[in-house]
């Protein structure tokens, strides 16, 4: 591919990089939304906002990303390198990549008369490296032959225990290696030697070849380009293996990435489904919560005033029907009356020999207050007793009424019946009837 597979790879170093920083940044970018979210409603309903902080639950997540951002900065780094390195080298690769014709017409080229190839020195020098070239074959047949040497010491340590009944090591070892690998010994000293004087001749006479080159200046310049060139051939073949390696790592590095943006995800939305049911059951409460706080009564309604009894409770409680030996007994009963048909009609409803129970005191109304201004209740009653008549002479006197805090300030309720004063003689007028009592209203008598 020459210089136009290096121009190609550097040019796709960037985008690689850029789509590596795109993708670690829209992870963090999620992670940080959803952060500043959490921390913004943690702030607005404080204690009750209760689930973990994200930023103890990103830790984790966050020192990854970092690391993977301590990766993508290091790559950077790595490519301006290579790109300098190109930068420097790219005209002399671009020189290597030519065709060979253009190759050899950019190469200065050595002139006939005045090249060396004739010299005695130039002969004298490829003769030295023949020779050289003999030695170390010489070299590799001697390490074959050393190789191929059969050396077992065990026959000989036996017979040697069988004889003197012990063993001489140190001498048999000795005895045994110079007679095995005593000739091997001589063939190598005997080629360091040659080696040594053959060295030494190759640096005499290149030294003489290095003279007589330095006074053709266009072969100088030959050698300056010829050397140029095997270096950019080093540094193309190093920078193509450089930019290869680079876009797999940044290849490797994508799909490392996508994975951790499918955690920042998942994570994320995991805790927007938490944040969402929380919002939810936080909204429930607080719409169950009163929306202000009960007002206190009036000092004037809940402190009762000087001189006055304090409100009885909501529920009568009736008064004892009987008190033997400790109240005076009420007057005696007069004579049966004359009932009339309408008062017949109505007692005939109630079953002979039975006594009708009055009704029940009305429940009171839920979610009324109990102060002294509730509904009043029934007065007790007893059985119902007939009324007679009178006799002449005696006029019956109103009982006394006892204080009753239910009686006063009640609206829609009935009246207290009135006493009535009869004049002797005369009939009693028939009592008024109180709604729904299926019986004629009783007289009460008031229990001291």
């Amino acid at each position: 591919g020459g210089i136009q597979t290096v121009d190609q790879l550097i040019k796709d170093l960037p985008e690689l990089l850029q789509r590596n920083k795109e993708i670690l940044d829209e992870s963090l970018r999620l992670l940080d939304e959803e952060e500043s979210t959490d921390n913004d409603l943690r702030t607005k309903f404080k204690e009750r906002w209760q689930r973990t902080p994200s930023n103890e639950l990103y830790k984790p997540l966050r020192t990854e990303g970092a690391n993977y951002h301590n990766i993508l900065n290091k790559a950077m780094q790595a490519d301006g390198q290579v790109k300098e390195r190109y930068q420097t080298h790219r005209d002399t690769i671009a020189l290597l990549c030519k065709p060979e014709a253009e190759l050899n017409a950019a190469i200065p080229s050595a002139n006939p008369a005045k090249t060396l190839q004739g010299s005695e020195v130039v002969n004298v020098l490829r003769t030295l490296l023949a020779n050289l070239d003999e030695v170390k074959k010489e070299r590799e047949q001697l390490e074959n032959d050393l190789k191929s040497v059969n050396f077992d010491m065990t026959s000989k340590f036996l017979t040697a225990l069988a004889q003197d009944g012990a063993i001489n090591e140190e001498a048999i070892s000795v005895t045994e290696l110079d007679r095995i690998y005593g000739s091997y010994t001589q063939k190598v000293q005997d080629s360091l030697k040659k080696q040594e004087e053959l060295l030494k001749a190759i640096q005499n006479a290149h030294q003489d070849f290095s003279k007589m080159k330095q006074s053709n200046n266009e072969s100088n310049l030959r050698e300056e380009v010829l050397k140029n060139l095997a270096v950019a051939n080093d540094n193309f073949v190093e920078l193509v293996a450089n930019l290869k390696e680079g876009t797999k790592f940044y290849n490797e590095l994508t799909e490392i990435l996508l994975k951790f943006q499918n955690k920042c995800s998942d994570i994320v939305f995991a805790r927007k489904t938490e944040r969402d049911e929380l919002l939810k059951d936080l909204q429930q409460s607080i719409a169950r919560e009163p929306s202000a706080p009960s007002i206190p009564l009036p000092t004037y309604q809940t402190t009762p005033a000087a001189g006055t009894k304090p409100a009885a409770s909501p529920t009568p409680t009736p008064a004892p029907r009987t008190m033997v030996g400790t109240k005076p007994q009420p007057p005696a009963r007069p004579p049966p009356p004359v009932i009339s048909a309408a008062s017949s009609s109505s007692s005939a409803l109630a079953p002979s020999g039975t006594a009708a129970a009055p009704a029940a005191a009305p429940a009171p109304t839920p979610g009324a207050s109990a102060p002294a201004a509730g509904a009043a209740p029934s007065q007790a009653q007893g059985p119902p007793y007939p009324t007679y008549p009178g006799y002449p002479g005696y006029c019956q006197m109103p009982m006394p009424m006892g204080y009753n805090p239910y009686m006063y300030g009640q609206y829609n309720l009935p009246y207290a019946p009135s006493p009535v004063y009869q004049n002797p003689g005369q009939p009693p007028y028939p009592p008024p009837q109180q709604p729904g009592y299926p019986f004629p209203q009783q007289p009460y008598y008031h229990q001291q």
